[in-house]
Protein backbone atom coordinates (compact mmCIF):
# COMPACT_ATOMS: atom_id res chain seq x y z
CA UNK A 1 0.00 0.00 0.00
CA UNK A 2 1.75 3.37 -1.24
CA UNK A 3 1.53 5.60 1.70
CA UNK A 4 -0.09 9.44 1.29
CA UNK A 5 2.87 12.01 1.59
CA UNK A 6 -0.09 14.20 3.20
CA UNK A 7 -0.81 12.05 6.49
CA UNK A 8 0.26 12.90 9.58
CA UNK A 9 3.16 10.51 11.17
CA UNK A 10 3.57 10.42 15.37
CA UNK A 11 7.20 9.34 16.49
CA UNK A 12 7.29 8.02 20.04
CA UNK A 13 10.92 7.29 21.70
CA UNK A 14 11.42 5.00 25.12
CA UNK A 15 15.05 5.68 25.75
CA UNK A 16 16.62 4.33 28.84
CA UNK A 17 20.09 3.89 30.56
CA UNK A 18 21.00 0.84 28.12
CA UNK A 19 19.02 1.20 25.24
CA UNK A 20 17.05 3.53 23.42
CA UNK A 21 13.69 2.37 21.34
CA UNK A 22 11.81 4.05 18.35
CA UNK A 23 8.35 3.72 16.68
CA UNK A 24 6.88 5.82 14.04
CA UNK A 25 2.93 5.13 13.67
CA UNK A 26 -0.34 7.00 11.90
CA UNK A 27 -3.27 8.25 12.88
CA UNK A 28 -5.06 4.43 12.71
CA UNK A 29 -2.07 2.80 14.77
CA UNK A 30 -0.42 1.38 12.26
CA UNK A 31 3.38 1.17 13.72
CA UNK A 32 5.30 1.43 10.15
CA UNK A 33 8.46 1.41 11.55
CA UNK A 34 10.98 0.45 14.45
CA UNK A 35 14.33 1.27 15.53
CA UNK A 36 16.86 0.47 18.40
CA UNK A 37 19.74 2.61 19.26
CA UNK A 38 22.02 3.06 22.73
CA UNK A 39 21.12 5.18 25.75
CA UNK A 40 19.98 8.28 25.79
CA UNK A 41 20.25 8.57 29.59
CA UNK A 42 21.75 12.86 29.73
CA UNK A 43 22.91 11.67 33.31
CA UNK A 44 25.67 8.62 31.39
CA UNK A 45 25.98 9.94 28.19
CA UNK A 46 27.18 13.12 26.92
CA UNK A 47 24.69 15.62 25.49
CA UNK A 48 25.81 15.43 21.97
CA UNK A 49 25.78 11.61 21.99
CA UNK A 50 22.22 12.05 23.16
CA UNK A 51 21.23 13.77 20.51
CA UNK A 52 23.34 12.30 17.83
CA UNK A 53 21.46 8.39 19.14
CA UNK A 54 18.42 10.42 18.98
CA UNK A 55 18.29 11.75 15.49
CA UNK A 56 20.02 8.57 13.67
CA UNK A 57 16.93 6.75 15.24
CA UNK A 58 14.45 9.61 14.04
CA UNK A 59 15.94 10.01 10.48
CA UNK A 60 15.79 5.87 10.56
CA UNK A 61 12.22 5.46 11.09
CA UNK A 62 11.14 8.25 8.71
CA UNK A 63 13.33 6.77 6.35
CA UNK A 64 12.06 3.33 6.61
CA UNK A 65 8.62 4.43 6.82
CA UNK A 66 8.74 6.57 3.35
CA UNK A 67 7.91 9.81 5.58
CA UNK A 68 8.60 13.48 5.67
CA UNK A 69 9.56 15.46 8.44
CA UNK A 70 6.98 17.81 7.37
CA UNK A 71 4.24 14.51 7.99
CA UNK A 72 5.29 14.64 11.41
CA UNK A 73 2.58 16.21 13.42
CA UNK A 74 5.21 15.21 17.52
CA UNK A 75 8.39 13.40 18.60
CA UNK A 76 7.64 12.20 22.05
CA UNK A 77 10.75 11.53 23.94
CA UNK A 78 10.45 9.70 26.91
CA UNK A 79 13.91 9.50 28.28
CA UNK A 80 15.28 8.17 31.50
CA UNK A 81 16.33 11.03 33.71
CA UNK A 82 14.30 13.36 32.04
CA UNK A 83 11.08 14.25 34.43
CA UNK A 84 13.35 17.33 35.83
CA UNK A 85 12.71 20.91 33.94
CA UNK A 86 16.32 21.49 34.37
CA UNK A 87 16.95 17.95 32.50
CA UNK A 88 14.15 18.91 29.98
CA UNK A 89 16.19 21.95 28.92
CA UNK A 90 19.36 20.49 28.42
CA UNK A 91 17.50 18.28 26.12
CA UNK A 92 15.59 21.19 24.33
CA UNK A 93 18.74 22.71 24.01
CA UNK A 94 20.11 19.86 21.87
CA UNK A 95 17.62 20.43 18.95
CA UNK A 96 17.51 24.47 18.75
CA UNK A 97 17.33 25.47 15.44
CA UNK A 98 16.97 21.79 14.22
CA UNK A 99 14.13 20.35 11.79
CA UNK A 100 12.67 19.06 15.08
CA UNK A 101 12.94 21.50 17.60
CA UNK A 102 8.86 22.69 17.01
CA UNK A 103 8.20 19.29 17.16
CA UNK A 104 9.56 17.60 20.11
CA UNK A 105 7.67 16.92 23.20
CA UNK A 106 10.02 15.47 26.14
CA UNK A 107 8.69 13.12 29.34
CA UNK A 108 10.25 10.90 31.88
CA UNK A 109 10.41 7.24 30.38
CA UNK A 110 8.32 6.08 33.26
CA UNK A 111 5.33 8.38 31.53
CA UNK A 112 5.83 5.58 28.64
CA UNK A 113 5.79 2.72 30.91
CA UNK A 114 2.43 3.59 32.17
CA UNK A 115 0.53 4.38 29.29
CA UNK A 116 1.96 0.86 27.55
CA UNK A 117 -0.27 -0.37 30.39
CA UNK A 118 -3.43 1.94 30.41
CA UNK A 119 -3.42 2.92 27.19
CA UNK A 120 -2.59 6.13 27.83
CA UNK A 121 -4.90 6.51 30.37
CA UNK A 122 -4.71 7.24 34.23
CA UNK A 123 -3.01 4.76 36.36
CA UNK A 124 -0.07 4.07 38.88
CA UNK A 125 3.15 2.44 37.76
CA UNK A 126 5.67 0.33 39.66
CA UNK A 127 8.64 -0.28 38.08
CA UNK A 128 10.71 -3.22 39.37
CA UNK A 129 13.82 -3.99 37.41
CA UNK A 130 17.45 -3.43 38.03
CA UNK A 131 15.94 0.11 39.62
CA UNK A 132 12.48 0.99 41.07
CA UNK A 133 9.76 3.62 41.04
CA UNK A 134 6.25 4.03 41.51
CA UNK A 135 5.18 7.04 39.06
CA UNK A 136 1.45 7.78 39.60
CA UNK A 137 -1.09 10.09 36.75
CA UNK A 138 -3.97 11.06 37.14
CA UNK A 139 -5.34 12.80 34.29
CA UNK A 140 -8.54 13.53 36.28
CA UNK A 141 -7.28 15.45 39.18
CA UNK A 142 -4.35 16.31 36.80
CA UNK A 143 -1.97 14.59 39.30
CA UNK A 144 1.84 13.61 38.88
CA UNK A 145 3.76 12.07 41.94
CA UNK A 146 6.68 9.89 41.91
CA UNK A 147 7.95 7.74 44.83
CA UNK A 148 11.08 6.49 44.84
CA UNK A 149 13.42 6.34 42.03
CA UNK A 150 16.70 7.89 43.50
CA UNK A 151 19.10 5.45 42.15
CA UNK A 152 20.95 2.14 43.59
CA UNK A 153 23.44 4.50 45.86
CA UNK A 154 20.25 6.50 47.59
CA UNK A 155 17.18 4.69 46.87
CA UNK A 156 15.98 1.90 44.53
CA UNK A 157 14.54 -0.18 47.17
CA UNK A 158 12.95 -3.63 46.07
CA UNK A 159 15.12 -3.67 42.57
CA UNK A 160 17.11 -6.22 41.43
CA UNK A 161 20.15 -4.56 42.39
CA UNK A 162 18.49 -4.22 45.83
CA UNK A 163 17.99 -8.11 46.28
CA UNK A 164 21.64 -8.67 44.79
CA UNK A 165 23.52 -6.04 46.75
CA UNK A 166 21.74 -7.73 49.72
CA UNK A 167 22.59 -11.34 48.83
CA UNK A 168 26.28 -10.61 48.47
CA UNK A 169 26.34 -9.37 51.75
CA UNK A 170 24.74 -12.06 53.52
CA UNK A 171 27.46 -14.14 51.67
CA UNK A 172 29.97 -11.93 53.25
CA UNK A 173 28.68 -12.38 56.34
CA UNK A 174 28.35 -16.16 55.99
CA UNK A 175 31.90 -16.46 54.87
CA UNK A 176 32.79 -14.29 58.22
CA UNK A 177 30.25 -16.39 60.53
CA UNK A 178 28.49 -13.06 61.18
CA UNK A 179 25.81 -14.50 59.22
CA UNK A 180 23.61 -17.66 58.49
CA UNK A 181 24.91 -20.20 55.75
CA UNK A 182 22.96 -19.80 52.35
CA UNK A 183 22.67 -21.83 49.27
CA UNK A 184 23.34 -18.47 47.54
CA UNK A 185 26.95 -19.09 47.99
CA UNK A 186 27.63 -21.48 45.72
CA UNK A 187 25.02 -20.13 43.29
CA UNK A 188 26.61 -17.38 42.96
CA UNK A 189 30.03 -18.10 43.00
CA UNK A 190 29.07 -20.80 40.29
CA UNK A 191 27.49 -18.14 38.29
CA UNK A 192 30.82 -15.52 38.26
CA UNK A 193 32.63 -18.81 38.06
CA UNK A 194 34.73 -18.44 41.19
CA UNK A 195 36.49 -20.38 43.64
CA UNK A 196 36.17 -18.66 46.85
CA UNK A 197 33.77 -15.95 48.57
CA UNK A 198 36.48 -13.40 49.12
CA UNK A 199 36.56 -13.08 45.21
CA UNK A 200 33.38 -11.71 45.17
CA UNK A 201 35.69 -8.39 45.63
CA UNK A 202 36.19 -8.23 41.80
CA UNK A 203 32.92 -6.45 41.38
CA UNK A 204 34.57 -3.64 42.63
CA UNK A 205 36.34 -3.39 39.04
CA UNK A 206 33.61 -4.45 36.53
CA UNK A 207 32.71 -1.21 34.49
CA UNK A 208 29.47 -1.92 34.51
CA UNK A 209 28.66 -3.48 37.98
CA UNK A 210 25.04 -2.12 38.83
CA UNK A 211 23.02 -4.31 35.88
CA UNK A 212 25.49 -7.37 37.37
CA UNK A 213 24.74 -6.67 41.11
CA UNK A 214 20.89 -6.97 39.50
CA UNK A 215 21.28 -10.34 37.57
CA UNK A 216 22.05 -12.00 40.93
CA UNK A 217 18.10 -11.23 42.33
CA UNK A 218 17.51 -14.39 39.80
CA UNK A 219 19.66 -16.63 42.51
CA UNK A 220 17.67 -15.11 45.46
CA UNK A 221 14.51 -15.69 44.06
CA UNK A 222 15.91 -19.61 43.02
CA UNK A 223 16.86 -20.16 46.62
CA UNK A 224 14.21 -18.82 47.68
CA UNK A 225 12.14 -21.58 45.98
CA UNK A 226 13.91 -23.74 47.50
CA UNK A 227 12.82 -22.20 51.01
CA UNK A 228 16.57 -20.82 52.15
CA UNK A 229 15.74 -18.53 54.83
CA UNK A 230 18.14 -15.83 53.97
CA UNK A 231 16.78 -15.47 50.26
CA UNK A 232 13.20 -15.59 51.82
CA UNK A 233 14.02 -12.81 53.94
CA UNK A 234 15.78 -10.57 51.26
CA UNK A 235 13.30 -11.28 48.81
CA UNK A 236 10.33 -10.72 51.84
CA UNK A 237 12.10 -7.53 52.42
CA UNK A 238 12.05 -6.36 48.73
CA UNK A 239 8.45 -7.23 48.24
CA UNK A 240 7.52 -5.09 51.65
CA UNK A 241 9.85 -1.98 49.82
CA UNK A 242 7.82 -2.43 46.88
CA UNK A 243 4.38 -2.14 48.54
CA UNK A 244 5.36 0.83 50.93
CA UNK A 245 6.31 2.85 47.82
CA UNK A 246 2.59 1.70 45.84
CA UNK A 247 0.70 2.29 49.48
CA UNK A 248 2.26 6.21 48.95
CA UNK A 249 0.92 6.36 46.37
CA UNK A 250 -2.60 5.58 46.53
CA UNK A 251 -2.57 7.33 49.89
CA UNK A 252 -2.01 10.31 48.85
CA UNK A 253 -3.84 10.16 45.24
CA UNK A 254 -7.44 11.72 44.86
CA UNK A 255 -8.41 9.53 42.52
CA UNK A 256 -8.89 6.05 44.64
CA UNK A 257 -9.47 4.01 40.99
CA UNK A 258 -6.41 3.96 39.73
CA UNK A 259 -4.94 0.60 37.77
CA UNK A 260 -1.85 -0.27 39.21
CA UNK A 261 0.50 -1.28 36.18
CA UNK A 262 3.48 -3.66 36.92
CA UNK A 263 6.51 -3.27 34.86
CA UNK A 264 10.09 -4.99 35.11
CA UNK A 265 11.63 -8.04 34.87
CA UNK A 266 11.21 -8.91 38.63
CA UNK A 267 7.44 -9.16 37.56
CA UNK A 268 7.93 -11.46 34.81
CA UNK A 269 8.83 -14.05 37.34
CA UNK A 270 5.85 -15.77 38.29
CA UNK A 271 6.90 -16.99 42.05
CA UNK A 272 7.58 -12.84 43.04
CA UNK A 273 5.01 -11.69 41.30
CA UNK A 274 2.55 -14.00 43.22
CA UNK A 275 4.04 -13.32 46.57
CA UNK A 276 4.13 -9.35 45.48
CA UNK A 277 0.39 -9.30 44.76
CA UNK A 278 -0.94 -12.13 47.96
CA UNK A 279 1.17 -9.24 50.29
CA UNK A 280 -0.34 -6.69 48.30
CA UNK A 281 -3.69 -7.56 49.15
CA UNK A 282 -3.07 -7.87 52.69
CA UNK A 283 -1.77 -4.59 52.97
CA UNK A 284 -3.59 -2.50 50.29
CA UNK A 285 -6.57 -4.24 49.50
CA UNK A 286 -8.28 -5.17 46.20
CA UNK A 287 -6.56 -3.44 43.86
CA UNK A 288 -6.76 -3.44 39.40
CA UNK A 289 -3.37 -4.36 38.25
CA UNK A 290 -2.11 -4.56 34.96
CA UNK A 291 1.13 -5.77 33.16
CA UNK A 292 1.31 -4.44 29.61
CA UNK A 293 2.41 -6.71 26.39
CA UNK A 294 3.25 -3.74 24.87
CA UNK A 295 6.56 -2.29 25.34
CA UNK A 296 7.30 1.19 26.47
CA UNK A 297 8.18 2.73 23.33
CA UNK A 298 4.60 1.92 22.08
CA UNK A 299 3.73 3.74 24.97
CA UNK A 300 5.54 7.23 24.26
CA UNK A 301 3.51 6.89 20.62
CA UNK A 302 0.21 6.27 22.76
CA UNK A 303 0.97 9.96 24.46
CA UNK A 304 2.15 11.26 21.41
CA UNK A 305 -1.27 10.79 19.43
CA UNK A 306 -3.54 11.19 22.14
CA UNK A 307 -1.44 14.42 22.67
CA UNK A 308 -2.61 15.54 19.46
CA UNK A 309 -6.48 14.54 20.39
CA UNK A 310 -6.78 11.08 18.63
CA UNK A 311 -9.49 9.02 20.15
CA UNK A 312 -7.10 5.13 21.33
CA UNK A 313 -10.62 3.02 20.34
CA UNK A 314 -11.15 -0.64 19.84
CA UNK A 315 -10.15 -0.25 16.21
CA UNK A 316 -7.02 1.65 16.93
CA UNK A 317 -5.82 -0.53 19.99
CA UNK A 318 -6.30 -3.61 17.59
CA UNK A 319 -4.33 -2.32 14.71
CA UNK A 320 -1.62 -1.64 17.26
CA UNK A 321 -1.44 -5.10 18.18
CA UNK A 322 -1.37 -6.21 15.01
CA UNK A 323 1.37 -4.12 13.33
CA UNK A 324 3.44 -3.93 16.58
CA UNK A 325 3.40 -7.76 16.43
CA UNK A 326 5.00 -8.38 12.79
CA UNK A 327 7.71 -6.05 14.07
CA UNK A 328 8.25 -8.11 17.63
CA UNK A 329 8.29 -11.64 15.87
CA UNK A 330 10.85 -10.63 12.65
Amino acid sequence: MELKKTEKRWIGIDGGGSKTSCVIGDKQGQILSYAIGASSNIHAISPQNVYHTLTQLINKVIDESKSTIHQIESIQLCLAGADRECDQKVIRALFKDTLYEQKIKIRNDAEAALASGTWGQSGILLIAGTGSIVYVICNETNERMRVGGWGYLLGDEGSGFYIGQRALRAILKAYDCRGQKTVLTNLVLDHFKLQQVPELLKLYSVENYVPEVARISQFVLQAARREDPVALEIMQDAVYELIQMVKVAYHHSVYKELTLVLHGGLFSDAYFKSIFLENLETVIGDVKIAQPELPAVIGAYLLAVKESGLIIDDKFKKNINFSWNKFNHQ
